[in-house]
């Protein structure tokens, strides 16, 4: 998905466990239209270093494209 990010809209994101790097994972609301999102659990691979990981919902957040 990272080679689609818009600058401006809102994505919900993660930081990769082995480089760091933000994962951006879905296309979000923004805090207005939605305050508290909810998440579940979600298995992802990173673009840029390739690690595979699960994600716990706290480690999810939602950020804007830049």
């Amino acid at each position: 998905m990272t080679d689609q990010i818009e600058p401006d809209k809102w994505y919900f994101t993660v930081d990769c466990s082995r480089c760091g790097e933000t994962i951006p994972f879905a296309q979000a609301p923004s805090p207005e239209r939605e305050p508290e999102p909810r998440f579940d659990t979600i298995k992802l691979q990173c673009p840029d270093c390739g690690a595979e990981d699960i994600y716990a919902p706290a480690l999810m957040s939602r950020r804007q494209g830049r």
